[in-house]
């Protein structure tokens, strides 16, 4: 039937040439399964699309080959289309999907080999990521759809992305693509870029992007810079939520560049005055003002007197009166005092501060009532190696060095004369209201008993200790007289051996005493020879004179 209609159309156009029979017979025979053909589409009727195949054959692209409601719009009369022969049992079955699937898995192929990225369409979610539609369906693992971390799928579905194809396998037509390494490798450029371009002291705008507890990092277009907490300001941050939140615009300064390890370290303090620069003028010595406390220590507390100064107030520069003491009750972390300035120090960023010399200070009336020589009763408020600290009427505390507990004992622990919280009596030494000083004393509560020995003086005592120049004899507690072995006797002896015994009472005459260097000399040979003066005077008087040996004899019969 085909035939008679063919040769029926032949007669019916005698103008055709025996070369175009030829040819058109030559295109209708050779059609075969695979082949790959240009047809143009002549109809379409329910079940798809009639095509010339030349030598009045006809073929059909059945629209079965196509989902529901996705027959591609090109398709239709009079449209000229690129198909494959896939069936040739009775009419000419063709595909134009197939030669469209070929042309895209050509066009991947190639990109593929290329290195280039390609358009795709994100159809639907599968089990571990996305459906990617690029012409040819290609799978996206979730990991690879953005940098970030993506809990839901679902947002990203019908929307298109730039892909780069990191596997290809026409064979099994297996294509996977990421999203996520062109959105890196965009970044490491723009980094790369960003990098080359910055420098240290550059003024900069950026976003911030991240907050965590040291700081803040901050996008500069490309690349992110740390901006540490200790930068934001020049007072103490707390927390960097207290300035910045994400997404908010701010200005830097770069402060330092690491090229190699493509770091860059950013601070907005510096766009601001340092405070220290004018602190000497804004907080001049003297000044009276009020301040927070923000932190207390053992040895005293910080006061913040503006946002970036904080000056020390020190314990013992809170009270005239139990310093230490009131100190540690009053003064709490927040609580608002009142402070002045006593000292500056703008090189090592120190202030000085005082609340005690905002009161009336004793020290100016010390000299009045602690005049040296005053006598006056106090509390022992503390014991140190070197001596105590007592605590007068007037609230001060004056100080008994160790060497001022006794006239004759050596004192080597302060606690082994007194202890903490005793009353006693003191004599004022010396007072130093410049440097908030007052020497005190026990032992001059007594006289010094050295200054009651005097030269020519007779004394009597005990040997205590015999020595090879001598003997050491105490004539009270705490204060001994030296006997030289030359001394010991008006009977000729050995210089070097002395004649007096360990607990033998003796009596001598004073011959030296030092004070200051508390020692005495006692000699028993110059009192025996005053003694025999004595005699011969008296004898020396009398008419009947008797010989001197007559004396002696008389005199050493009495004494027995």
């Amino acid at each position: 039937m085909a035939l008679d209609k063919t040769v029926t159309n032949f007669e019916e156009n005698e103008e055709m040439s025996m070369a175009d029979l030829m040819k058109e017979f030559d295109s209708a025979g050779n059609i075969s399964v695979g082949k790959e053909m240009e047809v143009t589409i002549i109809a379409e009727n329910e079940d798809g699309f009639m095509v010339d195949l030349g030598m009045k054959s006809e073929g059909m692209i059945p629209k079965k080959e196509f989902d529901e409601g996705k027959i591609p719009k090109e398709l239709k009369a009079g449209a000229t289309v690129k198909v494959k022969v896939v069936n040739m049992h009775g009419q000419p079955i063709l595909s134009y999907r197939e030669m469209v699937e070929k042309e895209q898995w050509d066009r991947i192929e190639k990109i593929f080999k290329e290195g280039k990225s390609v358009k795709g369409t994100i159809s639907k979610t599968v089990k571990g990521g996305f459906i990617v539609d690029l012409g040819v369906n290609a799978f996206l693992h979730i990991s690879q759809v953005d940098t970030a971390f993506v809990k839901d799928g679902e947002k990203y579905v019908g929307k298109s992305y730039d892909f780069a194809i990191t596997e290809f396998d026409r064979r099994d037509k297996q294509v996977v693509v990421s999203r996520r390494k062109l959105l890196e490798d965009e970044k490491a450029s723009k980094r790369a870029s960003a990098l080359e371009s910055i420098a240290e002291g550059q003024i900069v705008d950026g976003t911030v992007s991240k907050i965590t507890d040291f700081g803040a990092f901050i996008n500069l277009g490309g690349i992110d810079g740390l901006l540490h907490i200790g930068e934001m300001a020049w007072y103490k941050v707390k927390k960097v939520e207290d300035l910045l939140h994400q997404g908010q615009m701010v200005r830097v300064q770069v402060s330092k560049v690491d090229k190699t390890n493509g770091k860059i370290s950013l601070s907005m303090k510096n766009l601001t005055p340092h405070p220290w620069d004018s602190a000497v003028e804004r907080f001049p010595v003297g000044l009276i003002m009020k301040g927070k406390v923000t932190s207390v220590m053992d040895y005293g507390a910080f006061v913040e007197l503006e946002q970036g100064i904080e000056g020390l107030l020190h314990a013992s520069e809170y009270s005239w009166n139990d310093s230490e003491a009131e100190f540690r009750k009053n003064v709490k972390k927040g609580n608002e005092i009142e402070v002045k300035i006593i000292a500056v120090d703008k090189e090592n960023k120190k202030i000085s501060l005082s609340v005690k010399k905002n009161q009336v200070n004793p020290w100016d009336e010390a000299v009045r009532h602690y005049a040296p020589g005053t006598v006056v009763k106090g509390i022992v408020r503390s014991l140190m190696p070197f001596g105590a600290f007592v605590k007068l009427p007037e609230g001060i505390e004056g100080l008994v060095h160790i060497s001022d507990f006794s006239w004759t004992e050596r004192v080597k622990h302060p606690e082994d004369m007194l202890k903490k919280g005793q009353e006693i009596e003191v004599v004022v030494l010396e007072v130093n209201p410049q440097n908030e000083k007052i020497s005190l004393s026990i032992k001059h509560t007594k006289g010094d008993p050295y200054k009651k020995y005097k030269t020519g003086a007779i004394v009597n005592g005990k040997v205590v200790r015999v020595a090879e120049f001598g003997a050491f004899v105490e004539l009270e507690p705490g204060i001994e007289a030296l006997i030289k072995n030359s001394e010991s006797s008006s009977v000729k002896a050995d210089r070097n051996q002395s004649i007096l015994k360990e607990g033998e009472e003796v009596e001598a005459k004073i011959i030296k005493v030092d004070v200051r260097d508390r020692k005495i000399e006692a000699s028993i040979k110059k009192l025996e020879f005053d003694r025999e003066k004595e005699l011969v005077k008296k004898y020396a008087n009398q008419d009947d004179k008797p010989t001197l040996g007559e004396i002696l004899t008389d005199e050493g019969e009495g004494q027995e």
